[in-house]
C-alpha cells in the first residue's frame, strides 16, 4: 500500500473520531477546550521541531502551505488528548499521571512504525521515539492540568455568583 493511501485511511479514521467530542461523559465544552488547548500546544512545539528539521513529514497534504502533518498534528493528537481526559475524567491524580501512558506509549509505537515503513514521518538530527513518548505524555499532562485549573476556576467563579445572588 503507498504512503498517500496510509495518509487517506489514516485520515478517515480520524475523522470518525470526532464523535468523541459529542461523548456524554463529561462536559461537551469541556471536550472541545482540551482540543483546541492540545491544538495550541502541539503546534507550538511542532513549529520549532519542523523548522529545525528534527522531524519532518515528507508525505502530507498541501505540502506548500503546511510543513507538519496536519492530519496528526490537529485531528489525531488532539482527538486522542479528549480521549484521555475522557478516560481520566474522576480518576484521582495519581492515576492520571500513569494512564497516560495507555496513549502515549501506543501513540509512539504507531509513529515508530510509520518512520520506519513508510515516508509519511521522518526522524533527523537525533530525534528518535524517546523524545516523542516525551513530548506526547507531557503536552497530555499539560492540557490535563490546564482544563482542571479551568474547571477550578470556573467552579469558584459559580460559587462566587451564588454567594453575590447573581
Amino acid at each position: 500500500m503507498n504512503d498517500k493511501k496510509i495518509l487517506h485511511i489514516i485520515t478517515a479514521i480520524s475523522m470518525a473520531g470526532w464523535s468523541l467530542l459529542f461523548r456524554k461523559k463529561g462536559d461537551t465544552k469541556d471536550w472541545f477546550l482540551i482540543y483546541f488547548i492540545k491544538s495550541l500546544i502541539s503546534t507550538l512545539i511542532d513549529i520549532p521541531v519542523v523548522k529545525r528539521k528534527y522531524v519532518s513529514y515528507p508525505i502530507r497534504y498541501f505540502p506548500k502551505v503546511f510543513q507538519s502533518n496536519i492530519v496528526f498534528l490537529y485531528i489525531i493528537f488532539p482527538l486522542l488528548c479528549v480521549s484521555y481526559n475522557q478516560f481520566t475524567y474522576k480518576m484521582k491524580p495519581l492515576k492520571t499521571i500513569f494512564s497516560v501512558l495507555l496513549f502515549s506509549i501506543p501513540m509512539t509505537l504507531i509513529e515508530g512504525v510509520l518512520e520506519k515503513k513508510t515516508r509519511l514521518v521522518s526522524y533527523n538530527k537525533g530525534w528518535n521515539a524517546l523524545f516523542t513518548f516525551l513530548t506526547l505524555t507531557g503536552t497530555f499532562w499539560i492540557v490535563r492540568l490546564s482544563i482542571g485549573v479551568i474547571r477550578l476556576l470556573d467552579q469558584k467563579r459559580k460559587k462566587d455568583r451564588t454567594q453575590t445572588g447573581e
